[in-house]
């Protein structure tokens, strides 16, 4: 019995030898493992971290009674998670998990996702796999200590599997085309009859046979005037505006909208004289008191004349109003650019990407208009402005949300819908255009405070669900995003698939957010769009004609050359991002984007702290 007690001792410890000797062997030749990162770094998409790497084990490497127990680790400054482990196994070993073949060797795929958070740009992927001899994978154990505790598990060394994580799919612009709602404000209320007036582009000469002027048959209509005066008697007040189109020098155009403005005031006297004329022979005056029978007649008018320069308001109006798939991005250019310079010239960089400008927009504000009030003439937009800021309460319902409609500064706009909302609480209106202004301006909470009030009042209004649409889209809430477009699209929204097109940026559908966006041009999301489908130097094409040159866009132009492995493009885009926005450099710090020039002198030259 003894002997046969130390027979079975003997043998006991060779088979763990034997074990330890197998598992001992994989260990030290653990960095023949190789694994590979897809893609490398690992990256943000749809707002996870998507952690993906293969491994590759080579041949008469794997214990055939061996498991190999493998949780990878991600940690960042924030702290660190555990994710979902996996289990690769020799031959023999039964239960669930990757096989791989002594002889031959294999393959194992991981995949897990973990929400993604600021601050985990700079953060690790690490694994380190715990190796043990059994029969049967144990797929109960959440934790490589378990699994050492209770089946004397060999820890392999740590690996690195990705340093960083890409977020460029973070660098979609969500703010999309929010919807204002229909402005009920009749600006010509009083006026019986308007006419017209058109100019070739940069001049004031009159051309009733310029293209404009057929368009809208302008010499009938000021002919017109006459039959008005001659059947409801002489207006009170007569206005005579000349504007330019803002794609000109604002100097030049001062001086062309007012030429505009006397060459309307030539013909308006023409017409006044014939209407006189007539007027007097009604009256039966005589022959040599008919120029004092005009000038007690014109004594009793009100004729202004103005030169209103650059049409800003009229030019926003019409592009809020247009089907230009970036309308918001240009209205912002007018907003944020006060050198007026600047802002010219990028409204001509624009009208080469959008014909549209050229075509239907520009035109119309090349003219000269007659007015005719019969009774108390509508406050000017200056005036309106004037009253909004000094005493609200004076303005009616639909001159407010028209002054609001009309400024320029979104801080303003804000503020007089919020009044709006605050003093006409049942109008739907209001709380839809202060929930989409609240949005543009990042104030969430805000914007869902106000969309909650408008839904409430006008639950199918297809402005109303397109704005909660993009709130949903800025939330992450991909789903609802989705449901609200969708039912904006039906109630009629035009604004709905742009927004869907970012909706399929935000969930990594490139592809198709691509055939969405084929009549866009000079837009950021479009750049970005060929930056993910791998078509870099589109990127840096559709890059190079945006409007705006702005930090984002010298951003992204600059992570397109260095994914070209373009040093010198890369760095001076980027030194023209950093310029602009200083908080970018700490950006580019730690952007994996760059990691190529991270040891680069020039590169930390630029992202230098000062």
């Amino acid at each position: 019995m003894m002997r046969k007690s130390l027979f079975t001792l003997f043998l006991a410890a060779t088979v763990l030898l034997t074990g330890c000797s197998g598992l001992s062997k994989m260990k030290s030749n653990s960095k023949k493992i190789r694994y590979q990162a897809t893609p490398d770094p690992v990256e943000v998409r749809d707002d996870k971290v998507a952690v993906k790497f293969v491994g590759s084990i080579p041949p008469k490497y794997f214990d055939k009674g061996v498991a190999l127990f493998i949780q990878p680790v991600f940690s960042w400054e924030g702290g660190e998670t555990a994710l979902d482990p996996i289990t690769v196994k020799g031959e023999n070993v039964g239960g669930p998990g990757t096989t791989i073949n002594y002889t031959t060797g294999g393959r194992f795929v991981y995949e897990d996702y973990l929400d993604y958070r600021p601050g985990m740009e700079a953060g690790k992927v690490t694994l380190a796999p715990v190796g043990y001899k059994a029969s049967t994978v144990d797929d109960e154990a959440l934790f490589a200590d378990q699994i050492v505790d209770q089946h004397r598990g060999v820890v392999f060394p740590t690996v690195l599997i990705s340093d960083g994580v890409n977020i460029t799919s973070e660098w979609i612009d969500i703010r999309g085309n929010y919807s204002i709602a229909p402005l009920n404000y009749n600006k010509k209320q009083g006026v019986v009859e308007t006419a017209d007036i058109y100019f070739p582009n940069g001049t004031s000469a009159l051309d009733w046979n310029c293209e404009m002027n057929i368009k809208f048959d302008a010499r009938n209509t000021v002919e017109d005037l006459k039959r008005v005066m001659l059947e409801n008697g002489l207006p009170k007040q007569i206005t005579i505006t000349g504007w330019a189109s803002p794609e000109g020098e604002e100097s030049g155009n001062t001086g062309v909208s007012k030429n505009r403005a006397d060459v309307a005031t030539g013909e308006l006297r023409r017409v006044l004289d014939d209407v006189l004329v007539v007027m007097a022979k009604r009256a039966k005056v005589k022959p040599q008191d008919l120029e004092y029978y005009k000038h007690n007649q014109l004594k009793k008018m009100i004729i202004t004349t103005r030169a209103a320069g650059e049409d800003w308001v009229h030019f926003v109006v019409m592009v809020e109003e247009s089907t230009i798939q970036d309308k918001h991005a240009i209205v912002n250019v007018v907003e944020t650019q006060q050198n007026l310079v600047k802002r010219e010239q990028m409204i001509k960089n624009y009208t080469e990407t959008y014909p549209q400008l050229e075509r239907d927009i520009f035109p119309s504000l090349r003219r000269a208009q007659i007015a005719l009030y019969y009774s108390e003439a509508r406050k000017t937009d200056e005036e309106l402005s004037k009253q909004a800021t000094l005493n609200p309460a004076k303005l009616s319902f639909d001159e407010l949300m028209y002054t609001a409609y009309i400024n320029y500064n979104y801080e303003t706009k804000m503020k007089y819908y919020k009044w709006a909302t605050e003093n006409h609480s049942a109008e739907w209106a209001a709380w839809n255009n202060a929930g989409a202004i609240a949005f543009y301006l990042g104030d969430y909470p805000e914007a869902e405070r106000y969309l909650k009030v408008a839904r409430d009042l006008n639950p199918h209004n297809p402005d109303v669900l397109n704005n909660t649409g993009l709130l949903c889209l800025a939330q992450k809430d991909y789903t609802l995003a989705k449901y609200y477009f969708e039912e904006a699209k039906r109630q009629g929204s035009s604004d709905a698939d742009p927004n869907m097109i970012i909706l399929n940026l935000k969930r990594g559908n490139y592809e198709e957010a691509q055939k969405m966006q084929k009549d866009a041009n000079c837009n950021y999301n479009k750049a970005y769009t060929q930056l993910m489908n791998d078509e870099t130097d589109n990127c840096i094409r559709t890059l190079n004609c945006c409007l705006d040159q702005n930090a984002d866009v010298n951003y992204l132009r600059a992570v397109a050359y260095a994914r070209l492995g373009d040093r010198e493009n890369c760095l001076k885009n980027l030194q023209a991002s950093v310029d602009q926005e200083y908080e970018y450099k700490r950006k580019a710090a730690i952007d994996v984007e760059f990691r190529a020039y991270w040891n680069d002198p020039d590169f930390k030259l630029v992202i230098k702290l000062y």
